[in-house]
């Protein structure tokens, strides 16, 4: 069967959104991907907003369905910049090329924008794979606005980083969990950090 694939807002999907809770719960079953049907509703145009990965098959009489995620945070310290997290895909339709549709949608979508940097960070067995797609490794974690509130990013038992402002509102979904320093930031300690750009 054909499929093409989009991302859209989470809020534009909401017949999707307990899909994406599955999903993101079968990558990191301690998020709080539970708080997407009330986050979604205060969620922006472009971020801080989560994106769902949709799959259309070309045959009209087949519903879409959601096979991926990812939220994007504005980057406070850097013009026209965000930062993209709780990328996934859904176990079940892994091996067919989907994260890197997903990370190439992306990409496009923010470009579209004229956004001119994306901001990642990732574990270092995936260094080699995002320099292969021209993106460059950071000395310092972009400083942002809202990231993790979902706590998919978990390295050092961490829920957030030096630079990043807690979402608004959401504090409390922050507590339990130690900030990352500069230091360990810097040192690699938390994980890789890259930037890609994306426009003049």
């Amino acid at each position: 069967m054909a499929c093409s694939y989009s991302l859209r807002p989470l809020r534009s999907i909401p017949d999707l959104i307990s899909a994406c809770i599955k999903i993101l719960k079968d990558e990191w079953p301690q998020c709080k991907a539970e708080l997407l049907p009330k986050l979604v509703k205060q969620e922006l145009t472009t971020a801080p907003c989560s994106y769902g990965l949709v799959e259309h098959p070309d045959d009209a009489r087949d519903k879409a369905s959601l096979v991926g995620h990812v939220r994007f945070i504005p980057v406070i310290n850097r013009e026209r910049a965000l930062y993209a997290e709780s990328l996934c895909v859904d176990r079940a339709q892994r091996g067919r090329g989907l994260g890197g549709k997903a990370i190439a949608l992306r990409e496009e979508l923010l470009a579209e924008m004229a956004y001119a940097e994306l901001h990642l960070c990732t574990s270092l067995h995936r260094k080699d794979y995002y320099l292969s797609r021209s993106y460059n490794i950071c000395d310092e974690a972009p400083h942002t606005f809202g990231a993790n509130l979902l706590h998919t990013y978990r390295a050092l038992g961490t829920v957030s980083w030096h630079g990043n402002v807690l979402y608004p509102g959401w504090e409390s979904e922050y507590e339990g969990g130690a900030i990352a320093t500069q230091k360990e930031v810097a040192d690699g300690d938390t994980g890789v950090w890259f930037v890609k750009k994306l426009s003049g």
